[in-house]
């Protein structure tokens, strides 16, 4: 596993824990439809934290684009989730 691929997993794990216990983010909201059950919490947890992680990627891991990126994706502003973005961001400089 390359350096790089370990701190993106790093980083979504850390995505991972500020998306559970975020009380704003409407994970209802946030695909298909409702959440039946634990196990597709999860599963949109992990598919939005990673989102969030292509959305930096995509833009070149730039400490600006983190704001954006979680509001386009969370459809909210969740500081917690552009904290982990930014230091991730700051971290490949």
């Amino acid at each position: 596993m390359t350096r790089s691929r370990r701190r993106e997993d790093r980083v979504l794990g850390e995505l991972r824990r500020v998306l559970t216990g975020a009380a704003g983010v409407p994970l209802d909201l946030l695909g298909d439809g409702p959440v039946r059950d634990r196990v597709e919490a999860a599963a949109r947890v992990d598919a939005l934290a990673r989102e969030l992680v292509d959305r930096m990627r995509g833009a070149g891991w730039a400490e600006g684009a983190a704001p954006s990126a979680v509001t386009s994706v969370l459809a909210a502003s969740v500081p917690e989730a552009e904290t982990v973005l930014l230091r991730a961001a700051r971290a490949r400089r």
